[in-house]
């Protein structure tokens, strides 16, 4: 790297400068709702991206232009990095023979374990189903545990106007729920 955060790329007949800063400033949105789209954790996705980043940046002095462009040559990064974050949960997702016997030899209601997750499933499809507005508020009053003031404050609505969204919200997911719970 020069004293200019620039990076001497490619073979000596294509020899390109490209700033890293630059990089990451242009692509950061679109490889950031690229790994979004495929990972429901925003933690998760928030990690992959800043790793997907750093193999740009070690890896930047390899990239040869001639072999394919800039574009394919990051998402290819961010893809491969996708699929190691999918093998890596894979693997997290075994479970040795002892804890599954340990599961089923707990004192705690299966059943009821099972219920309260299909429940927690339903409800989050029906929060999905809500507007962007909705949801943002939902998350701040619940997720966040923001009293409506501050709320208000960080959407620019008034406070009244943020209680009146988050009841009608509410029931909305009342509704939804109680058709769960009809149909169950």
């Amino acid at each position: 790297m020069n004293k200019e955060g620039s990076i001497d790329i490619g073979s000596y007949k294509a020899k390109e400068k490209y700033n890293f800063e630059e990089i990451y400033d242009e692509y950061f949105t679109r490889v950031y709702k690229f790994l979004s789209y495929r990972i429901n954790n925003e933690d998760d996705v928030k990690d992959l991206t800043a790793e997907v980043f750093k193999k740009i940046f070690s890896k930047l002095s390899s990239y040869d232009k001639e072999k394919s462009n800039l574009d394919v040559w990051i998402f290819a990064i961010a893809r491969n990095a996708l699929y190691d974050y999918y093998r890596k949960i894979n693997r997290r997702q075994i479970l040795p023979l002892e804890k599954i016997k340990d599961m089923f030899s707990s004192d705690k209601d299966l059943h009821e374990e099972v219920e309260r997750a299909e429940e927690i499933t339903y409800l989050k499809k029906a929060i999905e189903k809500l507007n962007e507005r909705e949801k943002q508020i939902i998350s701040y009053k619940f997720g966040a545990e923001l009293n409506n003031k501050d709320i208000a404050d960080l959407m620019n609505l008034s406070q009244s106007n943020v209680s009146v969204i988050v009841y009608r919200t509410i029931n909305k997911l009342r509704k939804e729920m109680e058709e769960y719970y009809e149909f169950k």
